[in-house]
C-alpha cells in the first residue's frame, strides 16, 4: 500500500518519530513533523535505497 493509505489515523500533526514497515519484513525509521514531511522523506528513501513506494506494509507511531 502507499504510504498515505498505511498512514491515515496514524500521523498526527507535531513532532513524531514513526516505523515504516515495507517489503513484508524491512523497516526504517523517520522523525518529521506531518504526513507531507513522512511522504517527503519516504520518497526520497525509495529512491535512494531502490524501494518501490508502494510497498509499505504498515506505519507506527514511536513517539
Amino acid at each position: 500500500m502507499t504510504i498515505r493509505e498505511a498512514s491515515k489515523g496514524v500521523v498526527t500533526s507535531g513532532r513524531g518519530t514513526y516505523n515504516i514497515g515495507f517489503n513484508d519484513g524491512d523497516e526504517t525509521q523517520f522523525n518529521v513533523q506531518n504526513l507531507e514531511e513522512l511522504q517527503e522523506c519516504w520518497s526520497e528513501f525509495c529512491k535512494e535505497e531502490k524501494v518501490d513506494p508502494g510497498c509499505v506494509d504498515y506505519v507506527e507511531r514511536v513517539s
